[in-house]
């Protein structure tokens, strides 16, 4: 079941029941649509607030398209700053990245070690990391090449990940601690 909240009611504002397990919903940067992550491995994308599927199937038009790029449950996923890429991670320890304007996968990146359960790209989009509960430390990949650029170690797994929204600074929650990494540019330069 997925509620609608408003901070300024007690009670949901609507719900809507999903036929499948949902994890994880992305909002599209206007908030017309939603994106999100199933049970089943696929990414559906509904209107908002209708909660109406937006493309649908060319082979059954009955039915309602979705993306399938994991071969498990998908359980992340993050919209590139730009509106040009999806990012979703699911359990199969995979990063699929979509065209936002065909929806045909671009790219995949398989340097996870363990289910994907958060994602962040960087504030220009040109940077991707992702958290897991496995593994010991994080990778940041290039959103274009899918080339890894740099690593991070951490003494534990990294479940929760965040880019700063306007600079190169990244956070992660190691053994419950916040750790804040990142490049100041501006100092660097002077």
């Amino acid at each position: 079941m997925i509620f609608v909240l408003s901070p300024t009611s007690p009670t949901p504002i609507s719900s809507h029941q999903q036929m499948v397990q949902t994890n994880q919903i992305a909002f599209c940067h206007s908030g017309t649509k939603i994106f999100l992550t199933t049970g089943e491995g696929r990414i559906k994308i509904l209107s908002y607030p209708e909660f109406q599927p937006v493309l649908h199937s060319r082979i059954n038009p009955k039915s309602a398209f979705t993306l399938s790029g994991h071969t498990s449950s998908c359980l992340s996923v993050e919209l590139q700053p730009t509106g040009r890429l999806l990012a979703t991670g699911g359990s199969d320890s995979i990063i699929t990245l979509w065209d936002t304007t065909d929806w045909i996968c671009q790219r995949t990146i398989i340097d996870m070690t363990g289910p994907v359960r958060s994602i962040s790209f960087s504030f220009d989009g040109s940077y991707i990391v992702a958290g897991s509960d496995e593994g010991n430390g994080l990778e940041i990949t290039h959103g274009e090449t899918g080339e890894n650029v740099f690593s991070i170690s951490a003494a534990s797994p990294c479940q929760i990940v965040a880019w700063h929204p306007s600079r190169y600074y990244l956070a992660y929650a190691e053994f419950g601690t916040l750790k804040i990494v990142g490049i100041d540019l501006e100092s660097s330069r002077k």
